[in-house]
């Protein structure tokens, strides 16, 4: 009987923890796709800065 009255609190406490733990990963997986499309931006900008000197050069 004493399991059926701590059910409840049992439930009650970890749907925050998931929440939580949601929460956290969706954070972190959107941090880990910043850093790469940054990264791929720079790799872009360091062409285009390359592409523009060379066109500078021509003239």
């Amino acid at each position: 009987m004493e399991i059926m009255t701590l059910l409840p609190l049992f439930i009650f406490s970890i749907i925050p923890l998931a929440f939580l733990g949601i929460a956290i990963w969706f954070t972190i997986s959107n941090l880990n796709a910043q850093k790469e499309r940054n990264a791929i931006l720079k790799e872009i900008a360091k062409r285009l800065v390359v592409h523009e000197n060379s066109k500078k050069e021509e003239l």
